[in-house]
């Protein structure tokens, strides 16, 4: 398994593991492109809730990804499926956590 970190702005981070990439706000994963291309994002990251920066770094991540794999915003809805916290930790190998 191949892993990087790529540095988007301040507190705002991406971990590549081969095929998936995590969005991390601050040290809390938030977001996440899947290997078959569909975006997910937690709704309950923050205390059962959300903040206005995270909401913000996933916002801007989107539209990264957006240009990243030449996709227009539109395609993506809603912006990325709504999710549970623990799915988008579960993506996150044991040896990482």
């Amino acid at each position: 398994m191949s892993n990087r970190i790529k540095q988007l702005g301040s507190n705002r981070t991406l971990l590549l593991l081969d095929e998936i990439e995590i969005l991390y706000s601050y040290s809390t994963p938030v977001a996440a492109r899947l290997e078959n291309g569909s975006f997910i994002r937690s709704k309950n990251y923050y205390k059962g809730s959300t903040s206005p920066t995270t909401q913000k770094h996933i916002t801007q991540t989107l539209n990264y990804w957006c240009l990243e794999y030449g996709l227009k915003p539109d395609q993506l809805g809603s912006g990325a499926e709504l999710v549970d916290q623990s799915e988008i930790e579960n993506l996150i190998p044991c040896f990482i956590k």
